[in-house]
């Protein structure tokens, strides 16, 4: 049988144990929300986990690779150590310059100025004028200048002097100083005898002059200043042409034209 105090002590013992049950519940319970209340890792942190570890890993084999290239590197020669290669050259012998004789060249004369041909004067060509109006033709193919009368003709002197030339079939007097009217005539009648005259005519009057004349132009030549001017001219040696041996020679001067 229970006494009153012996049950007291069982109320006590229950008490003391369901008070004991319910403290290690909640503290199972406490332990249990706590677990659940921590966070779970979320994938953004293993793959930054990942990456950290990678990187680790890279750094680690960088180090490795260049401890490595420092191993095989060339070694480092000091520059005095350092032999120069020289590629052997050939020199080629150069043969000296052939001398030569250094040569003289003759002087080139310089050419000769073009001759001065002086104006024609007025006081020629006033006379000139006057022959051939009286009938005195010299012809188409004459043509007269001043000049010098040596270059073609042999010296002369006076105080005005004439030569008549052909050459090229081209008949030239040339005067100088002041030729007088009688001079002048018998130039142009020269020209005229040099163009036309026959050997017939020629030789008539050669031998009329018999040499008293410069030669059997000249003596023509006063022949046809005397029929056509009605003077002598006096200008080729002493010869004087007769007024009939001038009539004759001015009627046949062109037979052979």
């Amino acid at each position: 049988m229970w006494t009153r105090r012996g049950r007291r002590t069982v109320v006590v013992v229950l008490a003391i144990a369901l008070a004991s049950g319910t403290l290690a519940l909640s503290t199972s319970v406490f332990a249990r929300s706590e677990r659940a209340a921590a966070p779970r890792p979320t994938a953004t942190a293993a793959v930054d986990a990942a990456d950290a570890a990678r990187s680790v890993h890279d750094t680690k084999m960088n180090k490795a690779a260049t401890a490595a290239a420092k191993k095989v590197s060339s070694p480092v020669v000091p520059a005095g150590l350092i032999t120069p290669v020289t590629t052997p050259t050939t020199q080629v012998a150069v043969a000296p310059p052939p001398t030569s004789t250094p040569t003289t060249q003759a002087a080139v004369p310089a050419p000769a100025p073009p001759p001065v041909i002086p104006a024609a004067d007025p006081a020629i060509a006033t006379l000139v004028a006057q022959v051939e109006a009286s009938g005195i033709d010299p012809g188409s193919n004459w043509s007269w200048s001043i000049g010098d009368t040596a270059t073609h003709c042999a010296v002369m002197s006076g105080a005005g002097t004439g030569c008549t030339y052909g050459t090229g079939g081209q008949e030239f007097t040339i005067f100088a100083g002041s030729p007088n009217l009688a001079l002048v005539a018998h130039e142009l009648a020269n020209a005229e005898t040099q163009n036309d005259a026959v050997p017939t005519l020629m030789n008539e009057v050669a031998t009329a002059e018999g040499g008293t004349s410069w030669s059997p132009t000249d003596a023509v030549a006063s022949c046809l200043v005397e029929h056509f001017m009605g003077f002598q001219d006096n200008a080729a040696g002493t010869w004087q042409c007769s007024a009939a041996l001038g009539a004759e020679v001015a009627a046949h001067i062109h037979d052979g034209s």
